[in-house]
């Protein structure tokens, strides 16, 4: 379990989030500053998800800080529209930053609600960030499971034994007889 570092969403960024999940907001970045989590800045949707996505994300990623990112999809569940939650932490940031927003993200989650965020990608360069890379995260999660030759056999065996239907009224097409012609002393035995 990650170590909480006690810092917490400001009113105003709560009043921010709250507005957002209406649906009118594409994106909201998130920084830390003076021990809280503030609205770093926001972007109004303009066209489909995936059009406006590198459009509104990448110019926002500094080489140097760290932020948190919440972009809102088309898509809707249960509680509204469904957002990605990117995380980023580039390589030349302080550590004492990447430490501070690593220990954090479960906060943002949490004040923004956890049920809203479909996806979270991390990222150290733009490239894991941008839409490119969050495809390659959709579909390496859809992708299966590496499996060694021993665990697809097993596997293949699992799937079979569901497949076998027996039950009281199934009927199987057994051996009736058998064909084979006997031996003069055979013959004359079962005929004594």
């Amino acid at each position: 379990m990650a170590h909480q570092t006690g810092i917490h969403a400001t009113p105003e960024l709560k009043d921010f989030f709250a507005k957002a999940r209406n649906g009118s907001i594409r994106l909201i970045k998130v920084i830390i500053e003076e021990e809280q989590l503030v609205l770093g800045s926001h972007k109004e949707l303009k066209h489909a998800w995936d059009q406006d996505y590198d459009a509104l994300v990448l110019p926002l990623l500094d080489e140097s800080e760290p932020c948190y990112i919440l972009y809102r999809l088309d898509s809707q569940n249960a509680q509204g529209y469904e957002w990605i939650f990117l995380s980023w932490s580039p390589d030349h940031s302080p550590v004492r930053l990447k430490m501070l927003y690593a220990a954090t993200r479960a906060t943002v989650k949490k004040e923004f609600g956890g049920g809203h965020i479909k996806d979270e990608i991390f990222g150290t360069l733009k490239e894991d960030i941008a839409l490119g890379g969050y495809k390659k995260h959709v579909s390496s999660c859809a992708a299966p499971a590496p499996l060694t030759a021993a665990e697809r056999e097993l596997q293949e065996i699992k799937i079979n034994e569901v497949k076998t239907e027996i039950s009281v009224e199934s009927k199987q097409q057994t051996l009736q007889g058998l064909s084979f012609p006997l031996r003069p002393e055979a013959e004359g035995a079962i005929l004594l």
